[in-house]
């Protein structure tokens, strides 16, 4: 049985050898193809590489070429700097030699060109002469002034001189208080003053005209327009050079004032537009009693009801005794008095409060101010100014209001003290009438 799978495995072998044969040669034909594949490739790889390197053995010359060439022209031109040099300095060395103290005159113009560049960039004139600062472009360069150039400083200062005695009438470009530009007639008073073609003032900054955004009062402004169309020789002038007249927009009308005190001095205005219709009020209704009371004292015997003394009177002349007439008086005047009395409590309120009340604005705004100072520190005082605007606003308001309403309240305190005064005096003379009456008829009796 073992010999029979001997026998069999040989002959299963050999039929399988022709087979894996004819694989081998195969497989030996494919790597000699790989293997010449890989041989161009790299063959192609180091001729490319030789070709690569050659190139870089050129570019590497050249550029030896050319360090060699500009290492060669460095050391020429650092030889020419050096030989500039020398020259430049024996140039200059004879330039002081010859020039002597000129050197020093030349530094005076150049300084007192420079002023005159800060004079002429602030004049009126340089708007009617825009371009006569290029005169002075010599001033900040090194090199010495030319004869043409120290001929237009002169001409430029006697140009300021002349000008400032003179009224020019020109054309210009004027900013208007809109930011629009237009081209317009302006007359020009020396270097202090320019009015353009409607008399409004202008002022000269940045290169150009502005018209002033608050103008002067009117008086002074018809006086400008009347100047401008020829009417008028007199003319009010900024000796500032328009300094003085553009401090006009920064001072606040009577409203921004008025606003600075905030909502506090609101309410104080309100109080005192209260207290002076009180005042007014009671102004009115006491004129009106003294004038009924005038026209009773006329009519002494005759009692009207529609004054005070009036019913004064008509309660006096009720009484049949002379107990019953001081009651009825007394209870008359007690009447009486609140009637004349009335309104003047709430007019001292009102002026007592309205201190107060700038008091309270006082220390509000200045609790504002610290807050500023403590978030921004003191170095911009405008941060400040808020506060400090409303504590003195609002002390001013509760003043301008306690004041006036202390006249009134006085005045019509005296007034309505003198009308109690006046009832009082006529109700003891009524009494005292009616008690000689009464003594006169005593009197009688017993002689009877």
């Amino acid at each position: 049985m073992k010999a029979v799978t001997r026998s069999f495995a040989a002959l299963m072998l050999l039929l399988c050898l022709p087979a894996q044969a004819n694989d081998l040669q195969q497989l030996l034909q494919q790597v000699r193809s790989q293997a010449a594949t890989d041989q161009r490739v790299d063959a192609q790889r180091l001729a490319a590489f030789r070709s690569d390197s050659a190139d870089q053995q050129a570019l590497l010359d050249d550029a030896r070429t050319r360090l060699a060439a500009a290492d060669a022209r460095q050391r020429e031109l650092k030889a020419q700097f050096q030989r500039n040099e020398d020259t430049l300095t024996e140039q200059g060395d004879a330039l002081r030699v010859r020039s002597g103290q000129l050197g020093e005159v030349f530094g005076v113009v150049k300084q007192q060109a420079q002023d005159v560049r800060g004079l002429l960039d602030d004049s009126m004139i340089t708007a009617q002469h825009p371009e006569r600062a290029e005169l002075l472009t010599f001033a900040e360069q090194k090199r010495i002034p030319t004869l043409s150039e120290l001929e237009g400083l002169w001409f430029l200062l006697q140009q300021e001189m002349t000008a400032t005695g003179e009224v020019a009438r020109f054309t210009a470009s004027v900013v208007q208080t809109d930011g629009v530009r237009s081209d317009e007639g302006v007359v020009r008073v020396g270097p202090f003053t320019a009015l353009n073609a409607q008399g409004e003032y202008l002022n000269y900054r940045d290169g150009s005209l502005h018209v002033l955004p608050v103008q002067p009062a009117g008086s002074v402004l018809k006086q400008a327009q009347a100047f401008v169309q020829g009417q008028g020789e007199t003319l009010v002038i900024d000796p500032s050079r328009g300094n003085l007249l553009a401090l006009l927009a920064q001072t606040p009308s009577l409203q921004q004032r008025i606003a600075q005190g905030g909502l506090v001095g609101y309410i104080i205005l309100g109080l005192g537009g209260i207290g002076l219709l009180v005042a007014l009020w009671k102004l009115t209704t006491t004129l009106k009693i003294e004038f009924s009371v005038r026209a009773q004292l006329r009519m002494a015997d005759q009692a009207d009801s529609a004054n005070p003394l009036g019913r004064v009177l008509a309660a006096g002349q009720a009484g049949r005794t002379t107990d019953e007439t001081e009651l009825r008086v007394d209870e008359a005047l007690l009447k009486e008095a609140p009637l004349l009395e009335r309104g003047l409590t709430l007019l001292k309120l009102v002026a007592a409060v309205a201190p107060l009340l700038g008091l309270l604005g006082t220390v509000t705004g200045m609790i504002g101010t610290f807050q500023s100072i403590t978030l921004f520190g003191t170095g911009d005082p405008k941060l400040m100014a808020g506060g400090i605007s409303q504590a003195l606003m609002t002390t001013v308001l509760g003043l301008c209001v306690a004041i006036p309403l202390l006249f009134c309240h006085s005045l019509l305190a005296a007034r309505s003290r003198r009308l109690l005064q006046l009832l009082q005096q006529k109700g003891l003379a009524l009494l005292a009438a009616q008690r000689e009456q009464l003594s006169d008829a005593d009197e009688a009796r017993h002689a009877a």
